[in-house]
């Protein structure tokens, strides 16, 4: 990426927010860290840069509040998913706890 303005690199950093979104909807974690790492670089360059007159902009308040709104979006995303795997282990927790010896024993009981 060769973009040095400041309004190219929040723009870059708002494709990469919205591929963010995406790939965690999909819950593909490897690409979602990926992503993250890619962003945390932009990041640092538009820290570098310390231009802060797109930011105070019209369109670059604009462009941050479609940001904010998109990570909100990556935030619920990311708890759904935590969530889904915290009940998934309960359940596989739930099964385990009765093993083959328990089940045999129950149904010999009856003969």
């Amino acid at each position: 990426m060769t973009a040095t303005t400041a309004e190219a690199l929040w723009q870059d950093y708002a494709f990469l927010t919205h591929e963010l979104a995406k790939f965690t909807g999909r819950q593909n974690w490897d690409m979602v860290m990926n992503l993250l790492d890619q962003r945390a670089g932009m990041q640092q360059r538009i820290d570098a840069l310390a231009d802060r007159d797109f930011v105070a902009s019209p369109a670059g308040r604009k462009l941050l509040g479609e940001l904010l709104r998109e990570e909100q979006t990556i935030a619920r995303q990311i708890r759904l998913a935590r969530n889904q795997s915290q009940q998934r282990h309960q359940v596989a927790q739930a099964y385990d706890s009765y093993d083959a010896v328990s089940a045999g024993m129950i149904l010999n009981r009856g003969t």
